[in-house]
């Protein structure tokens, strides 16, 4: 991909799409600039949210979101054209399309592939291309040429593939979809499936990690094991491991003995244990005789 242009590629799962964003992401310096029709809830799923600057494609008003208005779109792009060095990657060019019709969105497209040249910014734009007329396809693609998205080297690809059923593993730990919901609108806390030392990778670290946040819990302590060897990550992971485990372990034994809690010490308990912070005073309180 050459800086300064503007591409489309073709869609072919959020999966594969935040995947490559993920790994952009991690992997350089660059800013990277989302536009997502996914929310900032789902897109946890996928990457760091810390590590891109992602909106949220909707008619909603709400915090991270963008309407689906061309204009301001193109005012939140421009305004960082200018600065840095990055990719932007546009989601849901379908839907743009269904709200302000084909001219509206080529001529969109035009002004895009405009004011990205000669800058330290690439934009893509993944595209289903079944969703759209044939002829207009083939105009949209002469204003921003069809590439396919940069597959990791061939070493990363072997990592990826080694680890594919690790990952897969991990996949099913924690479906937020599935998990019960307290009355305070978080997660239940689970305890995760030990990740053995052997094969003990950062991308299953990554992938650890973004499964606590899910739940709720402050794993910042554990981040640095990302810039870490392999043994001193994994001496890492496994000390915030064993602190998940006690807050699983606090957490049941709340919900066992709320009667014997005032609102205020639950609450206070409750968010102690997502903090990670202060465990060894609530298990002597919950716990010692």
């Amino acid at each position: 991909m050459e800086k300064g242009r503007i591409y489309t590629t073709e869609f072919v799962s959020d999966d594969e799409t935040l995947a490559w964003v993920d790994r952009e992401s991690q992997s350089s310096e660059e800013h990277i600039l989302l536009f997502s029709r996914l929310p900032h809830r789902r897109l946890l799923e996928h990457l760091d949210i810390n590590a891109v600057e992602a909106y949220w494609l909707t008619e909603r008003v709400t915090e991270g979101a963008i309407q689906p208005d061309m204009d301001e779109i193109y005012s939140r792009i421009l305004e960082h054209l200018s600065h840095h060095r990055g990719v932007v990657i546009l989601e849901g060019l379908e839907w743009l399309v269904t709200k302000n019709g084909e001219d509206a969105v080529l001529s969109f497209i035009r002004n895009l592939r405009e004011v990205v040249h000669r800058t330290s910014w690439t934009i893509i734009i993944p595209i289903r291309i079944l969703a759209f007329e044939p002829l207009w396809l083939a105009r949209l693609r002469r204003e921003a040429p069809s590439i396919e998205l940069p597959s990791p080297n061939a070493e990363v690809d072997s990592t990826v593939y080694s680890e594919s059923e690790a990952i897969s593993e991990l996949d099913g730990d924690v479906d937020l979809a599935a998990m019960d919901i307290l009355d305070d609108g978080s997660p239940r806390l689970i305890m995760l499936t030990r990740l053995p030392s052997a094969g003990f990778t950062e991308t299953l670290l990554r992938k650890r990690i973004l499964q606590w946040r899910r739940m709720g819990l402050d794993v910042s302590e554990v981040e640095p094991a990302l810039n870490l060897a392999s043994d001193d990550a994994y001496a890492l992971y496994s000390k915030v491991e064993e602190k998940v485990r006690r807050a699983v372990d606090l957490e049941q034994h709340l919900e066992l003995h709320t009667e014997d809690f005032t609102a205020s010490e639950e609450a206070t308990a409750r968010f102690r244990i997502r903090q990670l912070t202060g465990l060894d005073q609530l298990e002597e309180k919950f716990f010692g005789n």
